[in-house]
């Protein structure tokens, strides 16, 4: 059974994103060389204190990426 489709917005951002369809699911960020910065099971991640650029946010299996400006 696959899960629902899931979105995070607004994208790009500059202080939070908000992950919807995967609620209490553990939640990855990553920068453009693979490292993870960031893991929480909220569905609000702030991203003010992270530096402007491209990363990866990955769900479960899926993976979407993310801009911060």
């Amino acid at each position: 059974m696959r899960s629902a489709e899931w979105v995070v917005y607004p994208n790009p951002s500059s202080t939070v994103f908000i992950v919807q369809n995967k609620h209490g699911k553990k939640k990855d960020l990553y920068n453009v060389q693979g490292e993870l910065l960031f893991s929480t099971n909220e569905d609000v991640i702030e991203v003010k204190h992270f530096a402007k650029g491209m990363y990866y946010l990955r769900v479960e299996h899926e993976v979407k990426k993310v801009i911060i400006e």
